[in-house]
């Protein structure tokens, strides 16, 4: 019987419990298809599309425009199988795989050509994100990214949603669901609470696209993979918001859905304190500068180096399981200037509101203005004209982990000794490395030239302390290949289907235990049109 206290709601053919990217793709293409749809979403208005109103806006494609452009030969096969190693999936994975598989093969249509007829743009070259090291990862450029970034799609999203606004398409902000209603052993609503109390709502199909659950660290711990990670972090920090908190997950579980691979999370190795935090833990994940050395908490480099741009779980794994979990980066102004990036819209203006000319002079001189803000606004970023006045620096922020100033004056002097021995000679794996990456364009303009760090430098050196940053759950609900909700013994729930982050990008976690970058705001969209066409 009905709760006499819940406002009740009458039933649409798709209700939708979340209001990220992926349900405004799903709703819109599914009113386009003559049917009606409600979302719920727990923030108010201005939060639509959830995440990626901040998102940098990567996205992977196979065998694009972009990539044949500049001479880049991409196919499926090579594409699948650099997947798979990335992935490594197992023998039970076969929703997962059929999803990762099916977004490969769909890429092109469903996913670029759709966001080109909704009037998006990419920048000319695709850049080259966990690139192939010993056989595993990107071995050619995919990350395409997008002029506007994230929030260029969430306009282009919204523009969907307003065409069948009031007619088609209701949009019930500030409405947290909390429970799914099931009769008949099969999902027939969502009981949660709004602005007016609690509520009732019914529809034909009822869609999770709530999101993840990285933005509550509780969970975040529970599922860490400690066997490959180590314990977590004390002061772990969060790369999305705390309403991000699996709430819609738990709903699921409870109401029967498999939930799986949650130990699979993508958590960026370069994080920083957020100098304009939102909540405690806040961080923001940087794109690490691949000319900087990689240093250990003691001032110490990592042996054999750690290289950025390449196997970002590894990298995780080689900091959290060393003696402190977090590291250093040393560099200087210059490096910093020419190759830092963040992974926020709000930090790429140029980028974000298509300023052609301002990415041009940043590729060409640095992007001075963002490293000046890293050094002058973050509590992590120290700067000094000496190797012994920075490890002074740097221990001060980490008392507890005092800098070993002479294995740092040692191993910086030694990686710009080789440099001084010219590029011919380099046997230091980062330089060999640097040397590769330099070969390709979309690198070689957002790399810093072959020179010394300190030794005879006339820039400020700068370190950079380094904190694992959560920020994507890989895992999630299980769906079969029409976004059908699974039991754990593979029979459909029926009525309740899932999306986007929610189901991990697709079938409960196609990308594995890594992404190749780029899948998951494609995957967003990928399997918000795949639901469209399943209930069409």
């Amino acid at each position: 019987m009905t709760n006499p206290n819940h406002e009740t709601r009458s039933a649409v053919d798709v209700l939708i419990a979340g209001g990220g990217i992926s349900a405004l793709i799903a709703a819109a293409e599914i009113a386009a298809k003559g049917r009606r749809v409600a979302i719920y979403e727990r923030q108010p208005r201005e939060w639509l599309g959830g995440q990626c109103r901040d998102a940098f806006g990567g996205i992977f494609l196979v065998g694009s425009p972009e990539q044949r452009r500049v001479g880049i030969r991409d196919s499926f096969d090579l594409a699948w199988a650099d997947w798979q190693g990335y992935a490594e999936f197992g023998p039970e994975d076969v929703h997962q795989m059929a999803w990762a598989r099916k977004y490969i093969e769909r890429c092109i249509p469903d996913v670029r050509e759709w966001l080109i007829a909704h009037g998006l743009r990419f920048v000319p070259v695709a850049n080259w994100a966990e690139r192939a090291e010993h056989g595993r990862g990107n071995r050619v450029p995919r990350f395409h990214l997008l002029w506007g970034c994230g929030p260029g799609l969430v306009t282009a999203a919204l523009r969907g949603v307003r065409r069948f606004e009031g007619g088609r398409i209701d949009l019930h902000c500030d409405h947290r669901v909390d429970e799914l209603i099931i009769e008949g052993g099969a999902v027939t609503g969502v009981r949660g609470q709004g602005p007016a109390g609690p509520f009732e709502a019914r529809a034909g199909h009822i869609v999770i696209a709530g999101g993840g659950r990285t933005g509550n660290l509780a969970k975040v711990r529970e599922s860490w993979p400690r066997d490959v990670w180590g314990e977590p972090p004390r002061d772990l920090l969060a790369g999305v918001w705390p309403n991000l908190d699996g709430r819609l997950h738990d709903a699921a579980a409870a109401a029967g859905a498999s939930l799986t691979h949650l130990e699979n999370m993508w958590v960026y190795a370069a994080g920083v304190a957020h100098w304009q935090a939102e909540f405690d833990g806040h961080g923001l994940a940087i794109i690490p500068p691949k000319s900087a050395l990689w240093m250990r908490a003691d001032g110490s480099r990592f042996t054999p180096p750690i290289l950025a741009g390449y196997d970002t779980r590894e990298a995780v794994a080689r900091i959290t399981r060393s003696a402190h979990p977090w590291s250093w980066m040393v560099l200087n102004r210059d490096i910093l200037a020419k190759e830092i990036a963040v992974q926020s819209a709000r930090y790429n203006p140029a980028f974000r509101d298509h300023r052609i000319g301002r990415v041009a002079q940043d590729l060409l001189f640095g992007n001075t203005a963002l490293a000046e803000l890293l050094i002058r606004r973050s509590r992590d970023v120290v700067a000094a004209p000496t190797l012994p006045e920075l490890a002074a620096k740097m221990t001060a922020l980490t008392p507890d982990a005092p800098i070993d100033t002479a294995a740092l004056v040692r191993d910086v002097g030694a990686y710009d000794a080789e440099i001084g021995r010219g590029r011919k000679l380099f046997t230091d794996p980062q330089l060999v490395s640097l040397r590769n990456i330099r070969a390709f364009l979309g690198d070689k303009v957002r790399t810093a030239p072959f020179k010394p760090i300190a030794t005879g430098a006339r820039s400020e050196l700068v370190a950079i302390r380094l904190r694992p940053v959560v920020r994507k759950t890989l895992g999630g609900i299980e769906t079969d290949e029409a976004c059908r909700v699974v039991h754990p013994d593979g029979s459909v729930l029926p009525g309740l289907y899932a999306i986007g982050e929610a189901a991990g990008f697709g079938g409960g976690g196609m990308n594995g235990k890594r992404t190749l970058e780029g899948t998951l705001l494609g995957g967003c969209i990928f399997t918000a049109r795949e639901l469209a066409t399943q209930l069409a």
